[in-house]
């Protein structure tokens, strides 16, 4: 299997460990609509949907993100990683379910402007924060199976891609929260 299929295969498996959270998050949240886990910020994981939004949204994603990066740092980044996918797709629909459930069809405005936008672009950072972790965990495993190069092993450029996905998140965690504050029209 050549290089850009592989890369294409482990993002296909981590988008739809994001899907199968969406459908478990929203399935669990309308059975439990009270269960205390909803309300955590740390589970919605910056969604901006609390209370006081200002730049909550901005440390929750990036926790997460390090949460990604540091579990690449190990052998367990392989299986644990994607399972990060999954509790952000289980937040998300537990979002979307929360919005439709309390606002009906009035909530489709809000959530395809204040939702949407940020929860699909973080979470694609994300998901390419899990790939880089599960490659570099897996080089990691390499190293201790000595089937990898121990040239072939770099920290520095494992860093320097997370600080980048880490410069676009908050990027994209300021624009949020300026939306949040200043564009809460509904």
């Amino acid at each position: 299997m050549d290089l850009n299929r592989k890369r294409t295969s482990q993002i296909f498996l981590l988008f739809l460990m994001i899907i199968a959270g969406i459908i478990l998050g929203s399935i669990i949240c309308a059975l439990y609509p009270e269960w205390s886990i909803w309300k955590s910020p740390t589970f919605r994981q910056g969604m901006g949907l609390m209370e006081n939004p200002g730049l909550n949204c901005i440390f929750t994603s990036v926790f997460w993100l390090a949460v990604i990066a540091v579990l690449g740092l190990s052998v367990t980044g392989i299986v644990i990683s994607p399972l990060v996918l999954l509790m952000r797709g289980a937040a998300l629909g537990m979002v979307l379910e929360q919005l439709y459930a309390t606002e009906g069809l009035y909530a489709l405005g809000k959530i395809l402007i204040l939702v949407m936008p940020y929860a699909c672009i973080s979470t694609f950072i994300m998901l390419f924060g899990a790939r880089e972790a599960m490659r570099f965990s897996m080089q990691i495993a390499g190293l201790l199976c000595e089937k990898t190069a121990e040239h072939a092993f770099s920290i520095k450029l494992y860093i320097i891609r997370f600080l980048v996905l880490l410069g676009f998140l908050l990027i994209l965690g300021l624009m949020q929260s300026m939306l949040l504050r200043y564009g809460n029209f509904f």
